[in-house]
């Protein structure tokens, strides 16, 4: 029998811990691995600002301080579960790298919190958990964090 999946992508934000609580009950449910992902964007160079020098930070060294913190994030909230939760950092567009990460995993659902930011701050903002359900495969549960 293939291992069940749950996708729980966090932010590390003390609202995402309310979508960790329900994907650890489902994940103890279903006897599944939890699998944490955060999602790292390419760092954006904006050459016409005009800035002067600036460090930008490449996306590996994003990534490698994200992975760490992950793995503290892990450490500290995810207890209890018949498996041990796995790890992972994306690189790319997190909507995207979610939705694709689930597919390949063959999660039986994705987990996540939203904002529910609307008008001008969700067209800032943009909402991640919305492109996770348009591009998904997989059921995706979108708990409301605030």
């Amino acid at each position: 029998m293939a291992n069940n999946v749950i996708v729980f992508p966090t932010d590390f934000s003390a609202l995402s811990l309310k979508a960790l609580s329900i994907a650890q009950r489902m994940a103890s449910v279903m006897d599944a691995e939890l699998h944490c992902v955060y999602a790292v964007e390419e760092p954006h160079i904006y050459a016409t600002l005009d800035m002067g020098p600036v460090a930008i930070p490449t996306a590996e060294e994003l990534a490698s301080s994200a992975e760490n913190r992950l793995q503290n994030f892990i450490s500290e909230h995810v207890q209890g579960l018949s498996k041990p939760a796995v790890g992972k950092v994306l690189v790319g567009r997190p909507a995207e790298e979610i939705a694709n990460y689930a597919k390949e995993q063959g999660a039986e659902m994705i987990v996540m919190t939203t904002h529910g930011h609307s008008g001008v701050k969700h067209l800032i903002l943009g909402s991640t958990t919305e492109g996770v359900l348009r591009m998904a495969d997989c059921p995706v549960l979108s708990v409301r964090a605030d």
